[in-house]
């Protein structure tokens, strides 16, 4: 085997993991009639989100004194802003209506989208920045680029297509995760360098939140408990950065896709209990893209998931690899 050969062989297995043993064109049916599911919940909780801000964005543009409009809101100047808001909020509802019950139509996915980044730059208009709505918002850029979908009489190509499309939504999601573990690593590493505690020193974590709960006058629920016990809460903090770093690794091995969709909903679960940051429409992305991933497999084994963890996957293949009964031919 050529050196280039065995390269590609040391990647391919690096990223895809081992593979599921399953008939593949039964497995692309599958996954297609999920996908389109999952599809079609999206839009159907885009219309919940677009309904629940009608009345927060109506307060904030009755109270507002004074904008900023940012460019998609370029066309708000002229108008009453209270009541173009209104008007933004309720289109915005009504096309994610649309788009649910007529997932394969086009123009109703893409008004979504256009009226959606509108309802998002609304609270960014009044100073300061909120990325609570940037991951719902390119999710939806995503699904733009969904095939024509002929339902059941689809082509191959056509499913295929699909799913590719939801795994280019499932890469933007898990990307967020490994710029955020980057981030932390290159800190971890600055602060060593010049002698720091910081990321990858012990009492590092504890201090990051005890710097957090004296600026900002919080006291979230186990942000104690964590501080006093810095040797408890740092290894957790480590495997957090860990299953951030290695998140864009688990996009290509399904038996990892309802684990980590778990391990990040546990990460913002713990950002709550110990710094009072709320990512509640991360959780619900973790939920309907890895929990429910189309790709899941439907039979789950422990072993063979804990084969395919990034980086220590090898030696938990070696660790749980089943006892193999020698032939009494081979004994001497």
């Amino acid at each position: 085997m050529t050196i280039p050969n065995r390269i590609h062989r040391v990647l391919r297995k690096g990223f895809t993991g081992a593979p599921l043993h399953e008939p593949v064109f039964q497995s692309i049916e599958r996954n297609f009639v999920r996908a389109r599911w999952l599809v079609k919940l999206y839009y159907l909780l885009s219309a919940y989100t677009a309904y629940s801000l009608m009345s927060p964005l109506h307060k904030q543009a009755r109270d507002a004194v004074s904008w900023d409009f940012l460019w998609p809101l370029f066309w708000m100047p002229q108008f009453d802003p209270v009541r173009a808001i209104g008007w933004l909020t309720l289109a915005c509802f009504l096309v994610a209506l649309l788009a649910f019950q007529f997932p394969r139509v086009l123009l109703f996915r893409l008004t979504f989208v256009a009226t959606f980044l509108c309802v998002a730059a609304v609270p960014n208009s009044l100073g300061g920045i909120n990325h609570g709505h940037h991951g719902w918002f390119w999710i939806g850029v995503t699904f733009l680029f969904l095939p024509r979908d002929a339902g059941d009489a689809s082509s191959r190509a056509v499913k295929m297509g699909y799913l590719a499309v939801l795994t280019a939504a499932q890469a933007l999601l898990l990307s967020f995760y490994t710029m955020a573990g980057l981030w932390k690593i290159s800190f971890g590493i600055l602060n060593l360098l010049r002698g720091a505690e910081g990321n990858l020193s012990p009492r590092g974590f504890a201090l990051q939140l005890a710097n957090r709960v004296v600026q900002t006058g919080t006291d979230p629920l186990l942000v104690l408990p964590a501080i006093d016990n810095y040797w408890l809460s740092w290894p957790m903090f480590l495997f957090v950065i860990y299953a951030q770093l290695t998140a864009l690794f688990v996009l290509f091995r399904p038996r990892l896709h309802v684990v980590w969709g778990y391990i990040l909903i546990g990460f913002h679960l713990g950002t709550w209990l110990l710094m009072e940051i709320s990512f509640s429409q991360h959780v619900l992305f973790l939920l309907m893209l890895f929990v429910l991933s189309p790709f899941r497999p439907e039979r789950r084994s422990l072993r063979e998931a804990a084969a395919d963890l990034p980086v220590f996957g090898p030696l938990a293949r070696f660790a749980l690899a089943p006892n193999r009964q020698v032939p009494r031919s081979a004994r001497t």
